[in-house]
């Protein structure tokens, strides 16, 4: 999930979704309240901890921070060298997570499936819009932080893709990230605080700001959904799939800066970018294709796997 937030267009929760587990992580977050601090407070840390799936949580969070600061040079590795096949392998995994979901709901009619259009209304309606202007008012970078982690909880809605159309995406999670982890290595080398440079500064505590927007989100959007979860199931997930599907636009490989540079067919152009199909048989292609089908064949062994367990 760490690796996926850190991804535009790709969204955390639809990892949580195809690994199995997304509904428990709606229902841990959503325990965070007054009624959790209570029981801290009256029967002590162990009652707190099994009420909100502690271990579940620890293990979930550990492995995001240790993975979002872990990939964030290994993705831009990746996304500068063999940017159309790592977003083909995320295609294939969100457009076969959409068949997963579909499973979810108990009665696919007329009505779910409004809400499946209305879904795919949205997403589009996120994948076009433009970046904005990077801003660095704390209070604004705190909004970032409680909108964006919605990619975490809602599948299909990109935290990453927010913060590129709130102008934020390179400040909150490459420069300010890269910021605090070279800070900590400057901390283990013996090197004290004094020694980092004023940006540095300034770059961990947006960061940390942003952090404290984030987890106020998390608590909020996750009680939000696990009483509509609750009560209306079937609506919630039809959502979710109009979400996903509008959203593959933001991970289709086949795109290009330059109409010139185009190895294919047009069929859209959104953003000064252009979108095409491959309609000849290339290396770039075949690897592309080959990336697309492992990303679907790793969900249906995943899927596997979840209902064996």
């Amino acid at each position: 999930m760490g690796a996926a937030n850190k991804i535009p267009g790709v969204s955390g929760g639809i990892v949580a979704l195809i690994f199995g587990f997304y509904e428990k992580l709606i229902l841990s977050f959503s325990r965070f309240d007054f009624n959790s601090f209570t029981i801290f407070r009256k029967k002590g840390f162990k009652s707190f901890f099994m009420h909100i799936n502690g271990e579940f949580l620890a293990l979930l969070l550990f492995g995001i921070i240790i993975s979002f600061f872990s990939t964030s040079v290994m993705i831009g590795f990746f996304l500068e060298n063999y940017q159309a096949q790592i977003l083909g392998l995320f295609c294939g995994m969100i457009i076969f997570s959409i068949v997963i979901i579909l499973k979810k709901i108990s009665d696919l009619n007329f009505y779910n499936i409004s809400f499946i259009i209305f879904g795919i209304l949205i997403g589009l309606a996120f994948f076009s819009v433009a970046p904005g202007t990077e801003t660095t008012n704390p209070i604004f970078v705190f909004f970032c932080g409680v909108v964006s982690v919605s990619g975490m909880v809602l599948p299909g809605l990109s935290g990453s893709m927010i913060l590129l159309a709130l102008g934020n995406y390179k400040l909150l999670l490459i420069d300010s990230v890269n910021a605090l982890y070279h800070s900590i290595v400057n901390i283990i080398m013996g090197n004290g605080i004094e020694t980092f440079d004023l940006e540095s500064k300034k770059l961990i505590v947006l960061l940390l700001i942003f952090a404290l927007g984030s987890t106020l989100g998390l608590i909020l959007f996750s009680k939000i959904l696990n009483v509509l979860i609750i009560k209306y199931k079937n609506i919630i997930m039809s959502c979710l799939v109009g979400f996903i599907s509008g959203s593959i636009g933001s991970v289709w490989p086949w795109t290009s800066k330059n109409y010139e540079n185009a190895t294919g067919s047009l069929f859209l152009e959104l953003n000064n970018k252009f979108f095409y199909y491959p309609n000849h048989l290339n290396i770039e292609n075949i690897t592309i294709l080959t990336s697309i089908i492992t990303g679907a064949f790793l969900v249906y062994i995943i899927g596997k796997f979840n209902v064996k367990k």
